[in-house]
């Protein structure tokens, strides 16, 4: 009985790690896109366990929401990433010019 809760203790923290590395992976791979002195806040995250059906295949992912938007004519962002850190989609899709001219515009 207590190998059997030893392995399932080493399962949970097994499945632990692997959640929080491809978290982890998730949230870089959505600030590479955003960068640094981003005009986009308000983060809720969320994971799609059943499948994100705007996709094909309906892929498990991380969905990150922004609700906050300093761009002009975007009032959400929303970055779809997978489990092993790779971006699905991105809303609006012309986000990085966006967020470049948003840059340009600061520099004087």
């Amino acid at each position: 009985m207590g190998r059997l809760f030893k392995l399932l203790l080493i399962l949970a923290f097994a499945t632990g790690l692997l959640a929080g590395g491809s978290y982890a992976s998730a949230r870089f791979a959505s600030g590479s896109i955003l960068g640094p002195k981003t005009p986009v806040e308000g983060r809720s995250v969320r994971f799609a366990f059943e499948g994100v059906s705007s996709l094909q295949g309906s892929p498990r992912a991380w969905i990150f929401s922004y609700n906050r938007v300093r761009l002009t004519g975007v009032r959400r962002v929303e970055i779809v990433i997978s489990l092993t850190g790779k971006v699905l989609s991105v809303t609006p899709g012309d986000l990085e010019q966006r967020l470049d001219a948003y840059r340009a515009s600061l520099d004087p």
